[in-house]
């Protein structure tokens, strides 16, 4: 476990938020913490005066922030993800509660993304499965929900506790041993694996998503480096062939 986070390495994404005001105070709370990059997919009036006057000191952030069309491009260069859920006993691995999340930080510096869903439905399970780790944040009162920027901030709050540029050290110890795999990259190791095995009909209709869930659950445990990914789809690739051929036959 990495005991510190940089937070020039970690960024903020906001999945298809509807109201400017949130946007604008995450910009806010985003300042607040030292987090510069902000990323909106599918935003909708972030750039409305209702935004810019709730992002107050944080107007940087709100003005600089990038906009993307697809959830995959706005992860697509990073290592590790956390997603929240409102789900506090999941059945996947990657769940905790928000107190525990730096038991699931990433072993060596890495690209970090704190994303967070809907102000109406939270995030996808799709959008979930894109997680290195999730996260719940308890409530103790009637409203079992937190206002976007609510959440953004206590979040940012707990890791900040752990801020603190790493001492420069080796991301590759060994010969052939590569970076850990970004999400864009798991992403589509995830898409060929459940391509061969619908394929090879080991993925039946009524199973799919729990066994697609587990195998979400063994690569968010394993770390996947580039190099790991590149053997899996490489291997998926002659499962391919070799299918292809059987056919042909």
């Amino acid at each position: 476990m990495s005991l510190h986070v940089n937070p020039e390495n970690l960024c903020v994404i906001l999945v298809e938020p509807t109201h400017p005001g949130n946007i604008g105070a995450t910009a806010r709370a985003m300042a607040n913490m030292g987090v510069a990059d902000l990323r909106l997919v599918l935003p909708k009036d972030y750039s409305s005066d209702t935004a810019i006057a709730r992002a107050a000191h944080g107007l940087d952030v709100l003005e600089n922030a990038s906009v993307f069309d697809n959830l995959a491009d706005a992860l697509q260069d990073l290592q590790w993800v956390c997603g929240t859920t409102a789900r506090s006993r999941s059945k996947q691995d990657r769940a905790v509660l928000l107190s525990d999340i730096a038991n699931c930080f990433p072993s060596q510096p890495s690209r970090m993304g704190l994303m967070f869903g809907r102000e109406s439905s939270g995030l996808t399970n799709e959008e979930l499965a894109l997680c290195s780790t999730l996260i719940h944040i308890p409530t103790h009162g009637k409203a079992t929900s937190l206002n976007l920027s609510h959440a953004v901030m206590v979040t940012l709050y707990e890791v900040a506790r752990f801020y603190g540029k790493e001492k420069e050290r080796r991301v590759v110890h060994s010969i052939g041993e590569s970076a850990r795999a970004t999400i864009g990259e798991l992403a589509g190791l995830r898409s060929h694996l459940e391509s061969v095995l619908t394929q090879t009909q080991f993925l039946k209709s009524h199973q799919e998503t729990g066994i697609m869930e587990r195998f979400d659950d063994f690569f968010a445990r394993a770390q996947p480096t580039e190099n790991d990914v590149r053997m899996w789809r490489g291997m998926l690739h002659r499962m391919e062939v070799t299918i292809r051929r059987s056919d042909e036959k």
